[in-house]
């Protein structure tokens, strides 16, 4: 998957619980190094089902590896690269796993009004921001700003077909990959047996069933500004939590920084200089409404998740004197859990 369209939530899981489990309960955990960044699973379980539950994990990662295969946008033989080859105005006859995620990206579009898109591929060619990075001429910008905007990717559903409306439009699936990946593999271990675990992929928690006794998992939100260091504990269950920023991926080029991400209505870079995160009930919401909520910025963003069900939005930024300044919608409070136990690892790459 991409590394810079959107960043990596600095969400930190703790993989640990509010309480001690039941003496019959034990924690499993498998680490795998997945699209760019480290998924970690966490399953609790009673002790006869341990070798199954690693069995479960496995599987579980298995699965976001075979959408990687499909998704990535690094790797030239797969499938979305080979879209993104595919001449403007020719049909491509996709798998049922890419036409699903393009129409769900399709869909995340419209529900952000443009503020998440995927088809912002053009404009991080046009910045270099897998390189060094540059600042494009007005003319440059316009003429990359032709091929961005998801109502130029027509979809079949019909016949499973997706078609480029301009040439030279390429697809980035860096703002919605991992969250749907991370659908996919809680749905491998619900299918086999194990819906009480923690999913943690380079940053985005992705809770199942809370642990028996327990509201939920205990995670880590981490500074805007400084990962490794936690600024608010929440307790997570049946949710996902991501996060948008511009530390960890920012660069600055003739003296100005350059924030890798975009806002595909302007195809300038988003001005916000904290991190935007969000719980919502799946992964792939997560992901992509972080990303739309950054490029808002916290008076839109805030406005725009008010009254969505199952969401909550979360600002954090530094004021003038370097405090941090929490902005928040409704439900804040509930997700807010004690001291975390454990330190905090810092979240990884995406």
């Amino acid at each position: 998957m991409t590394r810079v369209a959107a960043f990596a939530a600095v969400v930190v899981a703790t993989s640990g619980l509010g309480a001690a489990p039941s003496p019959s309960l034990v924690e499993v955990s498998r680490s795998r190094y997945l699209m760019g960044t480290v998924c970690e699973a966490t399953l609790l379980v009673e002790e006869p089902d341990r070798h199954r539950a690693a069995a479960a994990i496995e599987a579980a990662m298995d699965e976001i590896a075979r959408l990687e295969s499909i998704l990535s946008d690094w790797r030239a033989d797969s499938e979305l690269s080979r879209l993104n080859r595919a001449p403007a105005g020719e049909p491509f006859a996709c798998s049922s796993d890419l036409f699903d995620f393009l129409r769900a990206g399709a869909a995340l579009s419209r529900e952000t009004s443009g503020a998440f898109d995927l088809t912002v591929g053009p404009l991080v060619r046009l910045y270099d921001l897998r390189g060094s990075g540059r600042w494009p001429t007005a003319e440059e910008l316009e003429g990359a700003m032709q091929t961005v905007g998801s109502g130029r990717l027509s979809l079949d559903p019909e016949h499973r077909r997706a078609t480029p409306g301009r040439p030279g439009m390429t697809l980035d699936p860096g703002g919605l990959g991992k969250g749907y990946a991370l659908d996919a593999a809680a749905g491998v271990l619900r299918a086999r047996g194990f819906p009480v675990a923690l999913l943690d992929f380079g940053g985005q928690a992705l809770a199942l069933d809370p642990p028996p006794g327990e509201p939920g998992w205990s995670v880590a939100l981490s500074h805007p500004r400084r990962r490794d260091e936690a600024a608010l504990s929440l307790v997570l269950a049946r949710a996902s939590l991501a996060t948008s920023g511009n530390v960890e991926h920012g660069l600055v080029v003739d003296g100005r920084p350059l924030g890798h991400l975009l806002d595909p209505l302007s195809g300038r870079p988003a001005p916000f200089r904290g991190s935007a995160s969000i719980v919502a009930p799946t992964g792939a919401r997560a992901d992509a409404y972080s990303t739309a909520l950054f490029v808002m910025g916290p008076e839109r963003g805030l406005a725009w998740a008010a009254g969505r069900q199952g969401l909550i939005p979360i600002f954090l930024e530094e004021d003038s004197k370097g405090a941090l300044i929490v902005r928040s919608g409704a439900g804040l409070d509930q997700l807010r859990a004690g001291a975390v136990r454990r330190e905090p690892r810092p979240a990884g790459g995406f």
